[in-house]
């Protein structure tokens, strides 16, 4: 089922046993964070390199999910589809995680056709969750390369990550954790960030990194899944800039972790 890859990129990379780096993302709470990821995604991409987003679940321009893929045999190739920003978009299932969770059989198929996958990539994102009856992440790939954590600048948030990150903890180890606030500028963030940061080696002996902080006019989508701008869909009231600034900021920092961080490799 894996025929996907038809160029010989992804033979030189099988090859020469490197592959995409991974980076996970998931809500304070444990959920996905969709249109947050989108603007990463868009941030991170560079110039001749190639980038995977996957959604937790089906989004209206992704018409077959990697489930569907999986379930039918069909070829890969069916459910990724080029985004007008430039990466590439899949999805891992049909339909909402919480409300229709996967057996641990189909988390399987799923996790060997990412680690396939990413062999056509220099970056794969993955919009990532808890598992709400195991509390474990939803591919296992994504515990074995870098997470970020997206948390707003509340009391509540602050409680809701230490839970989702002792979760991951107890359940994968030790796990590269990285921390965005949004709705906070950079001091507000670095603030919320360390009363986290604190609580989780104190009781986790886990240490965060900050990654930064996206302000409060700046974490609405930068596009629809069309590819068009949203500013006809919500009030106009953010600084234009500010908003790939600071998810620029963000992209710098994962990008200077990228040489501290395991790839992938070919056993």
């Amino acid at each position: 089922m894996f025929n996907y890859r038809d160029q010989a990129d992804g033979l030189r990379r099988i090859m020469a046993k490197s592959s995409a780096r991974i980076i996970s993302v998931i809500g304070a709470n444990g959920q996905p964070a969709t249109s947050w990821i989108r603007n990463l995604a868009m941030s991170m991409l560079m110039p001749e390199q190639r980038l995977l987003l996957i959604h937790a679940h089906r989004q209206p321009a992704t018409p077959y999910s990697l489930q569907a893929i999986a379930a039918n045999n069909s070829a890969i190739k069916r459910g990724i589809i080029k985004h007008p920003q430039g990466y590439d978009l899949s999805c891992l299932a049909e339909n909402d995680l919480l409300t229709s969770p996967l057996s641990q059989d189909l988390k399987t198929q799923l996790d060997g056709i990412v680690r396939q996958l990413a062999y056509d990539y220099d970056t794969v994102m993955i919009e990532t969750q808890l598992d709400t009856q195991a509390y474990d992440l939803t591919l296992p790939v994504s515990a074995e390369h870098e997470l970020v954590i997206q948390m707003d600048r509340s009391d509540t948030a602050i409680k809701a990550a230490y839970v989702t990150i002792k979760h991951i903890s107890q359940q994968h180890g030790d796990v590269p954790l990285s921390v965005v606030v949004t709705g906070a500028s950079h001091d507000q963030g670095q603030q919320y960030f360390m009363r986290l940061n604190q609580v989780c080696k104190q009781f986790l002996g886990v240490t965060l990194e900050f990654l930064g902080a996206i302000p409060t006019d700046e974490t609405r989508p930068a596009s629809t899944m069309s590819g068009h701008r949203a500013d006809n869909a919500l009030p106009n009231t953010h600084k234009p800039g500010q908003t790939a600034l600071a998810f620029k900021s963000v992209a710098h920092r994962l990008e200077k972790q990228r040489n501290t961080m395991p790839s992938m490799a070919v056993a």
